[in-house]
């Protein structure tokens, strides 16, 4: 005869060995009084209970009750999970899964919630779906704004990886510097005697594709008086680089700047097609980087996004908005990024 499932042990059962009631065991549980006093040793009597009993808390209900789960939870609107080394994302989720082990949480994933067109939503049926988890980090750039939006004015605990400026609400984020970065960018190739620049900008706006032309507007401003012109082109998509980058070989440009390393692999071979040598006769430079991107012939110099850190980051902020919940002030952090100097730079050719 099969032996019957064993039964899973309740508050009820843990508060009858303990001697209390399951509103005491509820106090200790939850690490909260609730109106309930409980002295130290009745605590230990629960606890002692619980390791006999092999208890387990239920998370859902803890949660309804307004505990600590020590959970973080994990959003975003595009499949990330599982992920490889060279994904985008791959080194923000490392960065996160490290603090919150440092910080002795539990990571959830949101995968399954969808909602109209099947597409991934917070909310389904109208409730917050990341309430299982004590506050969530958000990821990700094909993001339904109106919903985020609607987080934010609900108060919920949450922290974007990457700026975030949401209409309706001020959003918590740990961001890279991408504007100082940018103008870094133009202090090197005009360092290295560059004085017609070629640019391909990305027509998606986005805060981080944003920041990116802010600091390269005010990089050649710094230097208005050594470059003598700023072609920019822009790139309605990817397919849409190559022909941009012909017409600026024709204009005689000597450096091309895009705004993401696949962008500048295509630039590059691109010239080559032409006749061209990168960087003898042409330089190319990438306001971002990649790591799932084709790594192309040669290391494209390009800026690189802290993205272990941000993710490190964004699980601080978000222990210090649910450490001091009273405070509502948005938290924010920008870090800064550091410079790939590849082997697609070099002083422009003499005419």
């Amino acid at each position: 005869m099969d032996a019957q499932p064993r039964k899973r042990p309740t508050q009820a059962d843990v508060g009858r060995l303990a001697r209390v009631s399951p509103a005491v065991v509820s106090a200790v549980v939850n690490g909260r009084g609730g109106g309930v006093r409980v002295s130290d040793q009745t605590a230990d009597r629960v606890w002692e209970a619980i390791r006999q009993l092999g208890y387990v808390p239920n998370v859902a209900a803890r949660t309804l009750a307004g505990g600590r789960n020590n959970i973080v939870g994990v959003f975003t609107y595009e499949a990330v999970f599982p992920t490889e080394a060279k994904s985008f994302y791959h080194d923000f989720l490392a960065g996160i899964e490290e603090e919150a082990e440092e910080r002795g949480c539990h990571i959830l994933l949101f995968t399954g919630s969808r909602g109209e067109g099947r597409r991934r939503s917070i909310y389904k049926d109208g409730v917050n779906t990341l309430q299982l988890a004590d506050g969530a980090v958000l990821l990700g750039q094909d993001e339904d704004r109106e919903e985020l939006a609607e987080l934010l004015r609900d108060r919920y605990p949450c922290v974007f990886v990457g700026r975030r400026e949401i209409a309706g609400g001020d959003a918590s984020y740990a961001a890279a510097d991408y504007a100082s970065a940018a103008q870094r960018m133009v202090d090197f190739i005009v360092e290295h005697g560059h004085r017609r620049i070629g640019r391909i900008q990305s027509a998606w706006r986005h805060e981080a594709l944003i920041d990116r032309e802010a600091g390269f507007v005010a990089g050649c401003r710094r230097h208005d008086a050594a470059i003598d012109s700023v072609d920019t082109l822009v790139a309605p998509s990817g397919d849409a680089v190559a022909n941009l980058v012909r017409i600026l070989i024709d204009q005689q440009v000597s450096c091309v700047v895009t705004d993401d390393h696949a962008a500048a692999v295509t630039a590059c071979r691109t010239a080559r097609a032409r006749g061209l040598r990168i960087p003898e006769d042409l330089s190319v430079v990438a306001l971002g980087d990649y790591p799932g991107d084709d790594a192309g012939d040669q290391p494209i110099t390009t800026v690189i996004t802290p993205r272990r850190q941000m993710g490190m980051e964004a699980v601080r902020l978000l222990a210090g908005l649910l450490d001091d919940p009273a405070d509502t002030r948005p938290r924010r952090t920008v870090l800064d990024c550091g410079l790939r100097l590849g082997t697609t730079v070099a002083a422009p050719p003499r005419h």
